[in-house]
């Protein structure tokens, strides 16, 4: 389905029923199509609305970055919400996606009944430990792959397709081939979408406002993951006044679907503990 936002067209989903859980995907450049099918059985109580970023996946694509901003983004999203008619969800980011939460947020305090934030960080600061990490796990393959996505922009859909897939086992504890070739083939990339990101990351630091998100918060992270690791959950855990932190220890970048009974028994929990004390 698609929905008009401002000068731009969102493609969403929607899966299962229940209370309205909005999911923001990361990269940018990939698409919400990772979260899939590892989430879907959340569907049982919970309404799933998957939907991809503007210039990305299914979405339309970017014609320029003039006047794109976080806050753009987050309007799509506010836009999609209003579009089906809820007035409060529970909003889920990842990754870049969780970054973008956390504005969601700051701006938009009344329209959450909880937030999670699943592996993410409040700033794009600590590129020393990311440095770190990357070269304490990775292959040859996987350091080249960083490298080269690092030096955006990339260009075309198909490199940018290469590189992320080169990347991904270094994503994950227990590397599946056979998860990662069916992200893969579900994948609708977008090199112009991942460059956007790189040139908004560089100066994304909200740690000097995040204290003010009120919002009940859950917050999930991958004992494993090197590019959003624990030390920025707990840094988030220490400036959100009303969050709880949950270490995912058999984990990676994607505790969904490394760990997805204990992931999805999370999730649901918590989400019907929100609506029972709001209710």
């Amino acid at each position: 389905m698609i929905v008009g936002v401002d000068g731009a067209e969102l493609f969403y989903t929607t899966h299962g029923s229940g209370h309205p859980l909005l999911l923001m995907h990361g990269g940018l450049g990939p698409d919400h199509s990772y979260f899939r099918p590892w989430l879907d059985a959340l569907g049982d109580g919970i309404e799933l609305i998957y939907y991809d970023h503007r210039g990305g996946g299914r979405s339309s694509r970017l014609e320029s970055f003039d006047g794109i901003t976080h806050d753009t983004l987050v309007d799509d999203a506010d836009r999609l919400r209003a579009h089906l008619g809820h007035q409060k969800i529970v909003l889920l980011g990842h990754s870049y996606g969780g970054m973008l939460a956390l504005e969601y947020a700051l701006r938009h305090p009344d329209r959450l009944d909880g937030l999670i934030l699943c592996c993410t960080a409040p700033a794009w600061d600590y590129g020393e430990e990311i440095a770190v990490n990357a070269a304490a796990r990775g292959t040859p393959r996987e350091l080249e792959a960083s490298a080269a996505l690092r030096q955006a922009p990339i260009g075309d859909d198909e490199t940018f397709r290469r590189l992320w897939v080169d990347i991904q086992p270094l994503y994950f504890h227990r590397v599946d081939p056979a998860v990662i070739a069916a992200m893969d083939a579900r994948m609708r990339y977008s090199a112009s979408a991942y460059d956007l990101s790189e040139v908004l990351l560089a100066d994304f630091n909200i740690s000097d406002t995040i204290q003010a998100i009120t919002t009940t918060t859950l917050i999930l992270a991958g004992r494993h993951d090197w590019v959003t690791p624990p030390s920025q959950a707990a840094r988030m855990q220490r400036a959100l006044p009303h969050a709880t932190q949950v270490i995912f220890e058999e984990s990676g970048h994607y505790p969904f679907v490394e760990e997805p009974h204990r992931f999805r028994e999370t999730v649901s929990r918590w989400i019907s503990g929100v609506h029972e004390r709001a209710s």
